[in-house]
């Protein structure tokens, strides 16, 4: 799974991710491995742009997405809610749905935010 950061430095700045991050990639790339993309990170990632004066409409997104290829968009749904939950030490509403996307697909999240690396429920890659 990747979130916001990761998936904007993935497109946007390669050299910011991190050796690891980067190696994730390259396998999605490759079809040896996929990496989820959260549907709030799609949100995320569209505000971000915008904010930074650089948009990017979400089916644009969407569609360079499907270009790399090994990388899946998740719908946000029933799963990932009632998940929400056992996620009490995560304040900020989007982080809290992006662990809960990591603890339905039982994913380590690609990420550097201190947040989500400092939780005891989800397992960070970085």
């Amino acid at each position: 799974m990747a979130d916001t950061h990761a998936l904007w430095w993935f497109l946007k700045s390669p050299e910011r991710l991190s050796a690891a991050a980067t190696a994730v990639f390259r396998l999605a790339g490759t079809g040896n491995a996929t990496i989820v993309v959260p549907a709030i990170v799609v949100a995320e990632f569209y505000f971000l742009s915008v904010k930074l004066g650089q948009p990017i409409a979400p089916a644009e997104l969407l569609a360079r997405l499907d270009a790399v290829g090994g990388i899946e968009v998740a719908d946000l749904g029933r799963a990932q809610l009632e998940r929400l939950e056992f996620c009490q030490e995560i304040s900020e509403m989007h982080d809290r749905l992006i662990a809960a996307e990591s603890l339905t697909l039982e994913a380590p999240v690609l990420t550097r935010d201190g947040t989500l690396t400092a939780s005891r429920q989800i397992q960070t890659i970085w």
